[in-house]
């Protein structure tokens, strides 16, 4: 009656290392990456927005201011694939009617007309970024809605970010398996990626007035982060 038994125990016990070569032991840590940079590029909104009592005076005044702007971006050495069109609108303005004194409202009646061309210019040396703002607003620019600073090759900076995430990654699984008393043995799976897209920080132009210097312009920094998460099988010391 033992002889079964026996037999049974061995044959269990000899499968069981095959067992544990099929699901290992693991270990499993992140980590997290990040490099530092100045933009390099920026993107700029500028808009003229024109009022006359008729549609074709709105946009002719608008047409002409508009080409004094684009001529002076110009100017500042910008190319013309770096300036575009984004948004145009023609429309009427309306009189504000007071209150009758039954309450009613009397229609509004069509005072005038407005027209808005916004352009999207690229800047590239950011250091002409203040001038070209002070001209623009010269040349007959009156809004303004935003700048947007970027790096405009990201590629490096990802890469050594990568790599920085990695080794963390790698030096918190070290430290546990020091503590846990165990070794790696060796690496199952690698998962990495840049955090996100292009960061994009905006800044709002509020100081968009005509002025004897060129507008303060503050880029800053942006930070390009990736994260990693490895897994090791791992074996007693």
């Amino acid at each position: 009656m033992k002889t079964p038994l026996v037999a049974l125990a061995l044959m269990l016990g000899l499968a069981a290392p095959a067992l544990a070569q099929d699901n290992p032991p693991t270990l499993s840590a992140n980590g997290t990456g990040s490099e530092d940079a100045a933009p390099d590029i920026a993107f700029i909104t500028l808009g003229v927005l024109s009022h006359a009592e008729t549609a074709r005076e709105a946009l002719d005044a608008n047409n002409e201011q508009m080409d004094g702007v684009i001529q002076t971006v110009r100017g500042e050495k910008v190319a013309d694939k770096d300036i575009a069109t984004t948004g145009f609108s023609i429309g009427p303005v309306y009189s504000q009617e007071p209150q009758r004194p039954d309450g009613s409202h009397t229609p509004p009646k069509i005072v005038g007309y407005q027209v808005s061309n916004q352009v999207r210019i690229v800047v590239r040396d950011l250091d002409a970024l203040g001038v070209i703002l002070d001209k623009a607003v010269t040349a007959g620019a009156n809004q303004a809605a935003s700048i947007n600073f970027v790096i405009e090759n990201r590629t490096e900076l990802a890469e050594k970010a990568v790599v920085a995430a990695i080794t963390d990654a790698r030096h918190k699984a070290e430290l546990m398996a020091e503590a846990a008393g165990v070794r790696l043995v060796r690496v199952l799976s690698v998962n990495a990626n840049e955090n996100g897209g292009p960061p994009m920080p905006m800044f709002e132009a509020r100081a968009m007035a005509a002025a004897d210097k060129s507008v303060p312009v503050m880029r800053g920094e942006q930070t390009v982060s990736a994260s990693a998460s490895i897994t090791w099988e791992i074996a007693p010391k």
